[in-house]
């Protein structure tokens, strides 16, 4: 079976369908994305191609996290690799006005403050270190 490669856009789509059934967000695509991104895709324009276009954009406070995380991962990504993030990336849908936590455990809370990687911190989602981290 031939495995497709879900650009960030794709997967921005995907979450509006569920989202839209009231179904929980296939966050394993973004792990998919991951794969594809630093091991099944061989070329840099290929990569790029995977992150270039913007995602489908939620407009509701409720998934608003969503713009901003795509962003991060896609900054991430490019950052890991040389690459320029796309500009979409910057777009002011990509930042929170209120912090984000992973988790919901006030115990954790300071820990991500300190470990999130800049791509995440500076859109006030906060996340492990190794969030993007894949075994």
């Amino acid at each position: 079976m031939k495995h497709t490669h879900l650009t960030i856009r794709e997967i921005s789509q995907r979450w509006h369908d569920e989202a839209r059934q009231n179904q929980p967000l296939s966050m394993e695509l973004i792990g998919d994305l991951l794969d594809d991104f630093r091991q099944r895709t061989p070329t840099t324009s290929a990569k790029m191609e995977l992150v270039a276009q913007p995602p489908v954009w939620f407009h509701t406070e409720q998934h608003a996290d969503c713009n901003a995380y795509l962003a991060a991962v896609a900054e991430t990504l490019c950052r890991e690799t040389g690459l320029a993030p796309p500009p979409w990336t910057e777009s002011h849908l990509c930042y929170l006005h209120r912090p984000w936590f992973a988790c919901g455990l006030e115990t954790l809370k300071a820990l991500l403050l300190v470990e999130s990687p800049v791509p995440f911190r500076r859109r006030n989602l906060f996340v492990s270190a190794n969030a993007l981290s894949r075994v």
